[in-house]
């Protein structure tokens, strides 16, 4: 793991650090609170040995000293000192129950001797850290000179240098120190937590993940998205951030092989449910918009999903044509998009294997290709054999992987199917990548620098009145676009209507005029010809 994954899984569960550092606090707050308040007194003196009179005796008795200052601080914790202590302060405890409250430091430059003690009170803190010093003293005597009253004064005596004092505030409990020790501990655990997981994690992750796997370049990465997870799929061109994806996608797949570019592609993925229709679909349709005759075949003769998306007729389709019951050009359909075809899967036979792997299968690609580009949809390689038969016998295999779903040894195995058919895999489409999170990093952090793709604006405002998407805005929109052409046609016909009743009148009157003048003209031709 670099630093820059380490940033950016910190990123992705920072809250999660956040409640693991402040629950640890919490406990050890918690377990603080249990523990007896109590005060720490220190006192200390300087340990002499004799009375030296000269430079040399100064000298021996200082390395005696300082070997007597050990002495005394291994004697310090010791129940005889317990005792003597016990005994000088007149207290009503056992000297066990006080023997682990005295700890002792020397200083071997000056052989000074520090002595600390705990009490239940400052009181009682300060007294037992003066009596321990002298006690100490009479417990060493008695046992270099195996009496307990020796008669001759000590040689060795410690003059006292700092006199206990009362401690202001008790040292434990230190609610301070245990939140920040819990703290660390909760983050720490945290961490490792994450990172441990992180490092187990055989799943997909980032394109590099994807190119070491299968040795193929990613040729797009399409991102979440709640559209493609609908029925349609997102075949109405309501992609979102996920259109210019998509077009990446179709210019990749373009420049695979200028020299030899492939007319029969076959998508397939390791697993189900990793959205190799939905890829099929919508890179058809891209394709289709840039002027190419595109026919995308439902090649999943198991769970076919062509007609569903682009809710098509699918009952009669490839099944048919292969049996030999309907040619197969008549059961090519039009999708109701510019250049772009669909071969549903038809009926769901017994032996689908059998079919796609058969010659006439071959037969119908090859023809096919040679009017449009043929896009088969197929099922996943790892449960069944159809993807591999399909690709062994066109020009190469789109492989798609979900994010955070596919394992790296479905992967794996992937190009190793394909490799033993004989297969070319053009390339592999990293789907359903998380635009947050730490999985981020597998497409540079996200799309939202793009400022959600404002240069495509006017396409999706202009698809939006064919998508299921957003509902409610839509609906709502398409209403008030309704009510403002029923007003601009109302006001239209209110102002038409006067002057086509203006137009009536006047011909009318015009009529009248000629008729009453054909009148007269009528009876003088009728008398004339009476005279005659």
């Amino acid at each position: 793991m670099t630093f820059g994954d380490f940033v950016r899984l910190s990123r992705a569960y920072v809250w999660v650090l956040i409640g693991c550092t402040i629950l640890g606090a919490l406990l050890m707050i918690g377990k603080t609170t249990r523990e007896p308040v109590l005060y720490s007194a220190t006192s200390s003196g300087l340990v002499r040995v004799g009375q030296a009179t000269t430079a040399g005796e100064e000298q021996g008795n200082s390395q005696l000293a300082e070997d007597k200052a050990n002495l005394y601080a291994f004697l310090v914790s010791t129940t005889p000192v317990a005792a003597q202590v016990v005994e000088d302060l007149d207290l009503a405890i056992p000297p066990s129950a006080i023997a682990g409250r005295f700890s002792a430091s020397v200083d071997a430059n000056v052989n000074s001797l520090t002595v600390s003690a705990i009490g239940s009170t400052p009181e009682e803190a300060r007294d037992l850290a003066n009596a321990v010093v002298e006690a100490v003293v009479v417990v060493a005597q008695e046992i270099e000179t195996g009496e307990q009253n020796p008669k001759e004064p000590p040689l060795t005596r410690i003059i006292p240098l700092e006199q206990a004092q009362l401690p202001g505030a008790p040292f434990t409990p230190d609610y301070r120190g245990a939140a920040m020790k819990g703290a660390i501990g909760g983050l720490a655990l945290a961490y490792a937590f994450l990172i441990g997981r992180r490092l187990i994690d055989r799943r997909i992750r980032s394109a590099k993940h994807v190119e070491d796997a299968t040795g193929a370049a990613v040729l797009g990465i399409i991102p979440k998205e709640d559209s493609l997870g609908r029925v349609h799929r997102g075949v109405r061109g309501d992609l979102g951030r996920a259109a210019e994806a998509f077009r990446q996608l179709r210019t990749n797949l373009r420049f695979v092989d200028v020299d030899n570019e492939p007319r029969r592609i076959v998508v397939t993925s390791a697993l189900a449910g990793e959205g190799k229709s939905t890829v099929s679909s919508n890179i058809a349709r891209l394709v289709a918009q840039a002027g190419t005759p595109v026919l995308l075949i439902d090649a999943d003769l198991r769970r076919p999903m062509i007609a569903t998306t682009f809710e098509v007729d699918g009952a009669v389709g490839l099944t048919q044509a292969l049996a030999g019951d309907v040619d197969v050009r008549e059961v090519i359909i039009e999708s109701g998009m510019a250049n772009l075809s669909l071969l549903p899967a038809g009926r769901i036979p017994p032996n689908p294997s059998e079919l796609l792997g058969s010659m006439r299968m071959k037969q119908f690609v090859d023809e096919l290709s040679v009017d449009y580009l043929v896009i088969l949809d197929a099922p996943p390689l790892l449960p069944v054999t159809d993807a591999g038969l399909l690709s062994a016998f066109c020009d190469g295999a789109l492989l798609v992987q979900a994010a955070g779903k596919t394992q790296i040894e479905q992967s794996q195995q992937c190009r190793r199917i394909l490799d033993q058919v004989g297969s070319r895999l053009l390339g592999v489409v990293l789907n359903k990548a998380p635009v947050k999170g730490a999985a981020a990093i597998a497409y540079g952090g996200g799309y939202g620098s793009y400022g959600g793709y404002g240069g495509y604006k006017a396409e999706y405002a202009s698809r939006e009145a064919y998508s299921t998407a957003g509902k409610g805005r839509r609906r709502k929109q398409a209403r008030s676009e309704a009510k403002a052409e029923a007003k601009a046609d109302a006001k239209a016909q209110s102002k038409a209507e006067p002057k086509a009743q203006s137009k009536t009148d006047s011909t009318t009157r015009s009529t009248t005029g000629a008729t009453t003048e054909a009148k007269p003209a009528k009876a003088d031709v009728q008398e004339k010809a009476a005279k005659s």
